[in-house]
């Protein structure tokens, strides 16, 4: 680890409406929203969508609309005025007018999230050696080593917010901090606007004082945990033991205590988060024949790629299965899926899929590879605690990950990734 904070975090509150207000001058102050219309809600909040997570996550949550929204509109993005007014994302306009009198419906602009987006990578690419896109006006900066040429690294991240601002209009939330995790919540915490550091060793302190909603994965059952228990910041959380964090959060607790330490140690990933792969690759100490080992192998390779998924509060729509024959001769196929793949279940029978249509020959496999692309957000922040009317799978993969984060990857695992199933 480096001794300096280095990762910066660039968040444009409210990104689609920002950039809609700079569009169209009049809406300044004004209570509005981006919202499709009618029977056109599907495409538009795809299209929406594409801009901010991705082209893939877009085909899969317009069909949830349409599926769900029975024609009706949906709020997508609104305006900082418009949430005052207690206006919130995901409301039908028939409810958000009902909170906001005069409200305007403003149509989706993905062509100009999008140039706006890769402009800020752009102008962040100038500073930082990595920049991570996540989209949606989030940008994680990873810019260690780069003291000597742009100088103390908070003044480089408010170089970069002010080039921002003289070139597309909208103004970054800037935070400093050891890792993406603290510079998130830091962020949040002085949203719509402002600059935050927080140096290294200082991260528990930080926190400490901060709402215990700010930390990632805190839900509306999560919520309605800390009203009753009466935890309303931060450090109450990490000051929780083993043992009453468990008892008060279920087996996701000390995982979730440990993030209220500021502990994190996920990199910031190079690149665009819909070019960017999750994957892993395996070869065989002897060519490989039995088929019961081969899937165990596949088995193994799903649950750990879907682990670093989970992790990351990413879904995929494109799982790569590349095979290596004994002879040197590839083989490969894709599975494609308008719906996220995020649990282990999903993964596998995708793989199998995969596989079944790769494997064409009889002869011995020497290496296996998984890929996972297109990837997107979650399609939302998974709540760390869900007793009530969770998914049962669902549930089981939160505890299943809670042990494997904790022990290992081999700790929790299918019979089948083990076992030779003849």
């Amino acid at each position: 680890m480096n001794r300096d904070a280095s990762v910066v975090h660039l968040n444009v509150i409210d990104f689609a409406a920002a950039l809609a207000a700079i569009g169209d001058p009049s809406l300044a102050d004004k209570a509005f929203v981006i919202a499709g219309a009618g029977a056109s809600l599907a495409a538009s909040a795809g299209a929406s969508l594409a801009a901010s997570a991705g082209a893939s996550l877009a085909a899969s949550a317009g069909a949830s609309l349409a599926a769900s929204g029975g024609g009706r509109a949906l709020v997508l993005g609104l305006s900082r005025r418009a949430r005052e007014e207690g206006v919130e994302a995901g409301m039908s306009i028939a409810a958000a007018r009902r909170c906001s009198q005069g409200l305007v419906v403003v149509p989706p602009d993905p062509a100009a999230c999008a140039r706006a987006s890769a402009e800020m990578e752009r102008l962040a690419s100038r500073y930082a050696p990595l920049v991570q896109n996540d989209s949606g006006g989030h940008l994680y900066l990873d810019l260690a080593g780069t003291g000597r040429l742009f100088g103390p690294h908070i003044d480089c991240a408010v170089r970069i917010r002010n080039e921002i601002v003289d070139r597309l209009g909208i103004e970054p939330t800037v935070a400093v901090a050891p890792n993406k995790l603290v510079a998130k919540i830091a962020t949040r915490s002085i949203r719509p606007s402002g600059i935050a550091c927080v140096r290294r060793g200082e991260e528990a302190s930080f926190l400490a004082p901060q709402d215990a909603l700010l930390l990632p994965g805190m839900g509306p059952s999560l919520a309605r945990l800390l009203a009753v228990t009466g935890i309303g910041e931060i450090g109450e959380i990490a000051a929780l033991s083993d043992e009453e964090a468990l008892s008060i959060f279920g087996r996701r607790g000390i995982g979730l205590r440990d993030a209220a330490l500021g502990l994190d140690e996920s990199p910031v990933a190079s690149g665009a988060l819909d070019e960017r792969l999750v994957g892993r690759r395996l070869e065989f100490a002897e060519d490989m024949l039995e088929a019961g080992l081969v899937r165990a192998a596949l088995v193994a390779l799903a649950e750990d790629s879907g682990l670093e998924l989970r992790k990351s509060l990413l879904a995929a729509h494109r799982l790569r299965l590349a095979l290596r024959y004994a002879d040197g001769v590839p083989s490969a196929a894709e599975e494609r899926s308008r719906a996220p793949l995020i649990l282990d279940a999903q993964l596998i029978a995708a793989a199998d899929r995969a596989f079944a249509r790769a494997n064409s020959r009889r002869i011995r496999i020497r290496a296996i590879a998984l890929e996972l692309a297109d990837l997107a957000p979650a399609r939302r922040e998974p709540d760390l605690f869900q007793p009530e009317g969770a998914d049962r799978l669902e549930r089981l993969q939160a505890a299943v990950d809670a042990s494997r984060e904790r022990f290992g990857p081999a700790a929790v695992t299918r019979a089948s990734a083990v076992v030779n199933h003849a």
